[in-house]
């Protein structure tokens, strides 16, 4: 008996593109171009700037079992909400490997999923410790604090108006 159907091929979706920090879901879809006798297993991998267990769950990056004599799985993943302000960030979901089935990859399969910062932009409060200082070599601090943290360094630049002059 020679089988006349094609090896299956796996492709790799998502039900989303863009997902909100605060809870955001989104659902993998690993398909199989025709049904197979034994089940596939899909090894999942991920890059981009979102880090697994921080910024999302590790559901996004677990392997995807396709039934016997089925077409699909699913894995599902959530973002995780912090209080730190990061900016948008992606995670990009790849293949890394299929396995059982005689299935093989098709292509490079991958999904990017772009995680929207729920925090805003931090703002800076400038504050000293005095009003005044003695012109004879009186000092005082100025802090800078932001309204939230960020992964990012923040460098704020001073000017000074007046009629004192600097020196």
């Amino acid at each position: 008996i020679t089988d006349n159907e094609s090896a299956p091929t796996v492709t790799l979706t998502s039900n989303v593109t863009t997902v909100a920090e605060n809870g955001g879901t989104g659902t993998l879809t690993a398909t199989l171009s025709v049904a197979t006798y034994a089940d596939v297993t899909v090894e999942l991998s991920a890059a981009g700037t979102a880090t697994s267990g921080t910024d999302y769950t590790s559901d996004y990056t677990s392997a995807i079992t396709i039934s016997a004599g089925s077409l699909t799985g699913t894995a599902s993943g959530a973002s995780i909400a912090d209080d730190i302000y990061e900016g948008n960030e992606t995670v990009i979901v790849s293949i890394s490997s299929v396995s059982g089935g005689g299935a093989t990859e098709s292509g490079d399969q991958s999904v990017t999923i772009t995680i929207t910062d729920a925090d805003s932009a931090p703002t800076v409060t400038l504050s000293s410790n005095v009003t005044s200082v003695a012109e004879d070599g009186g000092t005082g601090t100025l802090t800078a604090t932001l309204s939230i943290a960020t992964t990012a360094d923040v460098t704020v630049e001073l000017s000074a108006a007046g009629t004192a002059t600097s020196g």
